[in-house]
């Protein structure tokens, strides 16, 4: 019997995804464990390795679609099979269809500490409804409005309900990306000449508005910083760092290791790691229950990446080398680019580092990464001019923001790390003692 294959949910944070790539064409014979396709999550584009074995009757979802969990995206099958009928006759999976709490896989360290708020009990759907083709999300938008199922018309394969026809049926449409068009507020026009002209009265290049559908990384990037601007107090407290001897050690170091290259941001992980070993409550995050010291230091590195941010993880890094982080963060950061970071490299952390020295930032405030109590945001090392003794001398400085949850610790706590990690970074040779 021929079996319709849908789109897997790949990491805990996943709603959607897009297929990137099919790596298997209608007429192909498919094994178990056999990757067919390239899907892109809210974290990185990873493999989807098949459950079902088979002849591929019908590729029913095209590269770079957007599509829900649970959707179809394919049938498998015998040779000779109707995959059309079997479509026509799916009405989605247990799977998709369980609640999502189910489905999820078991929380990482840092999510299970921050739990979701609890959503309010929705109306039961009809029985009629339970019957109606329709995708998991598109019924629970359904019940949050107060709409029959069966009132809305499907757009998906063979009739079959999705997001989208729930929210143009509930007059919603243009919160759709497909629809979505943006309204930018223009200036009046001169009572002259009806058109906005400069001060030769020359009208002025009108050029078109451009709608940009949103990637699944960046809906979790604007989900989780409005999760935490929203429910986390920041305080936020910056000192400056000198980074001379920071500059001798790197260039002696350079000198003698062979097959890396250190770099000023190794050198502030493995400080970072070290003073975090010290304060422990800035290794911490806060929960409804309790406050949380986590055992383990695990540093988050912010990478930048084409169409948003990704979070690799250091792991132990106040129990590895110098070296042996700046080759961690090399690989991760070079995969993160790549965007093949497996998902368990990505969550977990406990702190997170964002450093934007490389492009000329002096200082700036980051916003602190939910189950995590605090973000250290690094600027550029730069010659400055500095009063000591007396005398006017250049030194190279890096100012340093801890930007933290004030529900976790106070602001003496907060600059008693910082006054740690300035130790120790214009001491460095005692990260070697």
């Amino acid at each position: 019997m021929a079996t319709v294959v849908e789109l897997p949910r790949l990491t805990d944070t996943m709603e959607e995804g897009v297929i990137a790539q099919w790596h298997v064409a209608v007429g192909d014979k498919v094994k178990r464990g056999q990757v067919i396709a390239e899907i892109e999550t809210d974290k990185a584009t990873m493999e989807f390795e098949s459950f079902d074995a088979g002849i591929v009757l019908k590729l029913v979802a095209e590269e770079g679609e957007t599509l829900e969990i649970g959707a179809a995206i394919a049938v498998f099958g015998k040779k000779g099979e109707d995959a059309a009928a079997t479509l026509a006759s799916w009405t989605g999976g247990a799977a998709a269809a369980a609640p999502e709490a189910a489905a999820a896989p078991a929380a990482t360290q840092a999510e299970a500490a921050v739990p979701e708020p609890a959503a309010e009990a929705a109306p039961s759907s009809s029985a009629a409804d339970e019957r109606i083709p329709a995708s998991p999300v598109a019924r629970r938008l359904a019940r949050e409005s107060g709409l029959e199922l069966s009132s809305i018309p499907g757009s998906g394969p063979h009739g079959r309900v999705i997001k989208a026809d729930v929210l143009k049926a509930a007059g919603a449409a243009k919160a759709s990306p497909k629809s979505a068009k943006l309204e930018v507020a223009r200036p009046k026009s001169t009572p002259a000449t009806g058109k906005d002209v400069d001060h030769d009265g020359r009208p002025y290049a009108s050029f078109e508005d451009r709608a940009i559908k949103l990637t699944p990384m960046r809906k979790t990037i604007a989900k989780r910083m409005t999760q935490s601007k929203r429910d986390i107090p920041h305080i936020n407290l910056t000192i400056p760092i000198f980074m001379d001897a920071a500059a001798a050690v790197r260039k002696e170091l350079n000198g003698v290791l062979a097959g890396v290259k250190i770099s000023f941001n190794d050198i502030l992980i493995y400080a970072v790691a070290k003073a975090l070993r010290e304060h422990p409550r800035v290794n911490a995050c806060y929960t409804p229950e309790g406050l949380i010291e986590y055992g383990d230091v695990h540093v988050g590195v912010a990478v930048a990446v084409e169409g948003g941010l990704v979070v690799p993880v250091v792991r132990f890094a106040d129990q590895k080398t110098l070296k042996r982080i700046s080759l961690d963060i090399r690989d991760l950061g070079k995969r993160a680019k790549d965007k093949s970071l497996k998902p368990a490299e990505m969550t977990g952390s406990t702190f997170t580092v964002s450093n934007l020295g490389m492009f000329g930032i002096e200082s700036f405030t980051a916003v602190i990464n939910p189950g995590e109590g605090a973000i250290l945001a690094v600027g550029r090392i730069a010659d400055e001019a500095v009063v000591e003794g007396g005398e006017v001398v250049i030194r190279k400085v890096m100012r340093a923001t801890l930007c933290s949850d004030h529900r976790v610790f106070d602001g003496a706590d907060n600059a008693r790390f910082l006054a740690t990690l300035k130790k120790i970074l214009e001491a460095p040779m005692s990260l070697f003692t």
